[in-house]
């Protein structure tokens, strides 16, 4: 749903950066995320400041269409792919980029994560797709990553990390934290499986 002003939407954007930090989907200055105010423009955060210490006022509105700004800070470098997602995305008001732990796993390996949890798969669906690289702030990453994203709520970017969108910015919050749990999940099983074998060999001596 779209929010009653852009006031509300830069608290919420300075309030969710927070959480990102809070919860390890970002550290430092890494990752970004955006609100759409309206089918002109959204705001997004501002690049290379610390989420502990971006205020409301340096929250940077950004044309969809054309990617020019207002203010004296720059928005983030990816504004052109938040910007790709709401022209194609109608049902999207929130995107949210991560660098997350275990999401960075699948995009340094280049693979698609299987979602094995029933529930969580009624959620966010039985496939998060990978993406092919692209170079960060790039016409070709916002394609490649348009292209994985489709209609899904979200995906994992070859090298790069992993990007969520949702009907505001509390929905792609939540997304993000169940498709990192859902790559945790996958990775902590197959690690348990093969380390108890080098733990436990099968006994190759006589009896």
């Amino acid at each position: 749903m779209l929010l009653n002003g852009e006031k509300e939407g830069r608290n919420k954007l300075v309030e969710y950066g927070k959480k990102l930090l809070e919860t390890g989907l970002v550290q430092g200055t890494w990752g970004n995320l955006s609100i759409r105010l309206d089918d002109q423009y959204m705001i997004v955060s501002p690049s290379g400041i610390d989420y502990e210490r971006i205020t409301p006022e340096d929250i940077v509105k950004v044309d969809i269409n054309t990617l020019e700004f207002e203010g004296a800070l720059k928005p983030t470098s990816e504004k052109s792919l938040h910007a790709g997602v709401y022209a194609v995305r109608p049902d999207v008001n929130a995107v949210i980029h991560t660098h997350s732990k275990y999401c960075s796993i699948f995009a340094a390996c280049h693979m698609p994560l299987q979602v094995e949890d029933p529930e969580v798969m009624e959620r966010i669906g039985e496939i998060i797709n990978i993406s092919e690289y692209g170079f960060p702030g790039t016409s070709q990453l916002t394609e490649h990553t348009l292209k994985a994203l489709s209609s899904a709520c979200g995906c994992i970017m070859a090298n790069h990390g992993m990007l969520c969108c949702g009907t505001d910015i509390e929905d792609a919050f939540e997304i993000c934290g169940l498709i990192e749990r859902a790559a945790e999940s996958y990775i902590d099983k197959r690690w348990d499986v093969n380390h108890d074998g080098i733990n436990n060999p099968g006994s190759t001596g006589q009896g």
